[in-house]
C-alpha cells in the first residue's frame, strides 16, 4: 500500500509571498512549482484569488483625496475681465 504525502497547509501569507517570488524570478510557474514541491492548480489558483482581490482592494474606495483648493489672498481691489468673442472684451474693476 503506498502512502500519500501529507499535504502542507499554507497561510494567505505564505501564498502571497509564494507569488511574489515567482513573479520575481525568471521561471515559469510550472518550473517554480516543481522547484517549490507546490501543486500548479493550487499555485495558479491562490494567484488569481490574490490578484482578484488585489483588483479589487484598489477599487472599493469612491473615496479620492483631494488637496484642498489654496487660499486667495486678500485685497481691497479686484479685476474681472470677459472674452466675449468678436473683439467684445468686458472688464470690471473696483
Amino acid at each position: 500500500m503506498r502512502r500519500r504525502k501529507r499535504r502542507q497547509r499554507r497561510s494567505r501569507t505564505e501564498w502571497s509571498e509564494l507569488v511574489a517570488q515567482q513573479q520575481a524570478s525568471n521561471l515559469t510557474q510550472h518550473e517554480f512549482c516543481i522547484q517549490h514541491g507546490l501543486s500548479r492548480k493550487t499555485f495558479g489558483n491562490w494567484k488569481r484569488r490574490l490578484n482578484r482581490e488585489a483588483a479589487s482592494n484598489s477599487l472599493d474606495s469612491p473615496w479620492i483625496e483631494v488637496a484642498p483648493p489654496p487660499q486667495p489672498t486678500v485685497s481691497a481691489s479686484w479685476e474681472i475681465e470677459l472674452d466675449l468673442g468678436d473683439g467684445v472684451v468686458l472688464r470690471m474693476r473696483r
